[in-house]
């Protein structure tokens, strides 16, 4: 029964959170240069920024606002559904990190608590994913920020001098899959961040867990191959 009261609690505290504190924020400007406004690329008949959108829905955030410089990606974010915030030309360029364009969404939004970076070129983000994600870092343990990552199995090596030498495993003793837990590499897919540790500077700190997401959800697009690559796994069923 105490298991049962606080699971149930831990639900009423999530819907809370969704309700009041958390929007999710997706970062889109106009001069993207691997792809020509590569975030209204269709993939699977939907543009990339539709799906992300779709995606915060399907997960209950009402809160959803699209960050742009751009009339066309603002129209199609309207058309989907979330809110346009109109972002400054100097957050916009291709040399300013994102942590920018939070800041600057951040800053006009005093009531947001809790910020959602969805990034709108991992077309293959579930719903229920974000659902966890965000239960997590309320419940049962409170962190201060959660980010998505894939757990990769990959035997790792660095140059040194004209040679290389391993990173994470020993090559006298290589580990097979099943005998060890492998890394988790951070997808870029998504970040939750409370408010004080955004407002610093960061996405990240010292009080983060992560969220494990499939191989197929870690994908990202970034040139027009992986846009093939996208639609190639989704029409197969494969994402």
């Amino acid at each position: 029964m105490q298991v049962f009261f606080l699971i149930f609690f831990g639900l009423i505290v999530f819907a809370e959170v969704i309700e009041e504190k958390t929007a999710v924020l997706i970062l889109a400007r106009g001069g993207s240069k691997g792809i020509r406004l590569k975030n209204l690329q269709a993939v699977g008949g939907s543009s990339l920024l539709n799906r992300a959108i779709h995606t915060a829905k399907v997960a209950g955030i009402r809160d959803v606002t699209v960050s742009t410089d751009h009339p066309l990606i603002a129209l199609e974010s309207i058309k989907s559904g979330a809110r346009v915030f109109h972002r400054s030309p100097i957050t916009a360029t291709d040399w300013a990190p994102s942590i920018w364009a939070t800041l600057e969404f951040l800053s006009s939004k005093p009531h947001i608590e809790i910020l959602i970076l969805l990034q709108a070129t991992s077309p293959f983000v579930e719903p229920t994913n974000l659902i966890g994600a965000l239960r997590k870092l309320t419940f049962p343990i409170p962190f201060d920020c959660i980010f998505s990552a894939t757990r990769s199995y990959k035997l790792r090596w660095k140059p040194v001098g004209i040679g290389v030498t391993p990173i994470n495993f020993d090559p006298i003793a290589r580990p097979r899959r099943q005998d060890w837990s492998g890394e988790l590499l951070e997808t870029g897919a998504f970040y939750i961040a409370r408010r004080n540790v955004v407002m610093s500077g960061s996405y990240q700190n010292n009080n983060c867990s992560v969220w494990e997401v499939s191989a197929a959800e870690s994908f990202e697009v970034d040139s027009y191959h992986d846009l093939q690559v996208a639609n190639v796994l989704l029409s197969s069923n494969l994402a």
